[in-house]
């Protein structure tokens, strides 16, 4: 498990290895959800044509 830091703006960096695992770049829309006990989720949504 990686810790980041939340910034003035909320915003959240997430580490390379992450990025580079996920294949993510500048300007990549995520999908967002949060669990009841307060877990966050995170996934690159996929496109369909």
């Amino acid at each position: 498990m990686t810790i980041t830091k939340l910034d003035a703006n909320g915003r959240v960096l997430l580490p390379l290895d992450i990025r580079f695992k996920l294949g993510l770049n500048s300007g990549d829309k995520l999908a967002i959800d949060q669990l009841g006990d307060g877990t966050i989720i995170i996934k690159k949504p996929t496109i369909r044509l």
